[in-house]
């Protein structure tokens, strides 16, 4: 399921109760954005807005990333377990300030 791959490659990428591997957990979180999980492309979004998770500083990635996340929950076709309001509120000023040429602090 695609749930699976996204939770899979959240475990993963951090080492979460597994042993880390970072390469393999972030093409599964890939993999996962690509087929409308709204938290892998949240997760996505937010670590090319920041350059880490392995991906470099790219706003124009991390912008069509967090648009695809907030698009999905709004239109309730996440293929995965929705998203935290806290994690939807930081999505929200993300697009925000990339829309506005600014800049979150880290």
């Amino acid at each position: 399921s695609v749930r699976g791959m996204a939770d899979k490659g959240f475990q993963l990428h951090f080492g979460a109760g597994v042993d880390k591997d970072e390469v393999t957990g972030a093409a599964l979180l890939g993999i996962a954005a690509g087929r409308d999980h709204a938290f892998s492309c949240y997760i996505l979004g937010t670590h090319s807005y920041k350059g880490t998770l392995g991906l470099p500083k790219d706003h124009k990635f991390a912008k069509y990333w967090l648009s695809k996340a907030l698009e999905l929950i709004q239109d309730g076709e996440d293929n995965g377990r929705g998203m935290a309001i806290d994690d939807i509120e930081a999505c929200e000023r993300m697009l925000k300030e990339l829309e506005g040429g600014t800049e979150m602090p880290p």
